[in-house]
């Protein structure tokens, strides 16, 4: 009986070095990978309990960032692109730019830090394009637009359809911006497109939902219009599921 229990008793200890071996050489391995162990740990107690923040930080990562590089709309109608430098973007009146080497079906825009300056009493406006590609027979693509005809006349907000270059009219959708629309401080913008839906958000309030199918998928940009030149800080793409809004 002694014997056996001594026997039993060594057989544990063997497998508790086994197993204590091959979690060295486990960990060993991921640190050679560049992975942490505490950050495995964390991982797989938060998947244990059901807290999945933690993929949801990588998932949201953005799909594109503007750079200094953009795909320029230049042709008979588009004057020129986008220029960054001291930390800000440049938007020439009439110009405009595609975020390069990106295309996506759904996803969300931001274009934020916005500055406008009216360099002509009319024609004042700025936007994004969306689901949209450039091309020598122009653009083709959605956007959402805030505009301004002329100073006597209300500002507009709607969503567009471009086909080889042309605003298709009537817009897809449009409202008329609140009385108090302050060109001095020009909101940012926010646009969610998901299926054949589009939703625009002003600082992060929702103002106009449109419905259309006709591009599926396609890049995303920014673009000034004729009276007006736009300076903005940052723009970006990211998963719908990753958006927060107020």
């Amino acid at each position: 009986m002694t014997f056996r229990t001594k026997q039993r008793g060594q057989g544990l200890l063997e497998y508790a070095l086994l197993i204590a071996l091959v979690a060295v050489l486990i960990a060993l391995t991921l640190n050679a990978m560049g992975i942490s162990i505490a950050d495995v740990y964390s991982k797989a107690v938060a998947a244990l309990e059901g807290d999945t923040s933690g993929e949801d930080d990588l998932d949201c990562k953005p799909l594109a960032v503007a750079t200094d590089e953009w795909k320029n709309l230049e042709d008979k109608f588009w004057r020129g692109g986008i220029k960054q430098g001291d930390g800000e973007f440049y938007v020439c009146p009439l110009c405009g730019g595609l975020l390069p080497g990106f295309s996506g079906n759904d996803y969300v825009i931001d274009l934020s830090d916005v500055k406008v300056s009216n360099v002509l009493p009319s024609w004042n406006g700025y936007g994004v394009a969306f689901r949209a590609d450039y091309q020598k027979s122009g653009l083709n693509g959605y956007m959402f637009e805030i505009e301004r005809v002329n100073k006597n006349l209300s500002t507009q907000i709607y969503f567009s359809k471009w086909v080889n270059g042309k605003q298709i009219k009537p817009p897809l959708a449009t409202i008329t911006a609140p009385a108090n629309f302050d060109w001095d401080n020009p909101p940012s913008m926010t646009v969610k497109v998901e299926g054949d839906q589009m939703i625009a958000y002003l600082n992060g309030v929702e103002v106009l939902r449109a419905s259309d199918s006709t591009y599926a998928e396609g890049s995303s940009g920014v673009i000034a219009n004729m009276g007006t030149q736009l300076q903005f800080n940052d723009f970006y793409a990211t998963p719908p599921r990753c958006m927060e809004i107020k």
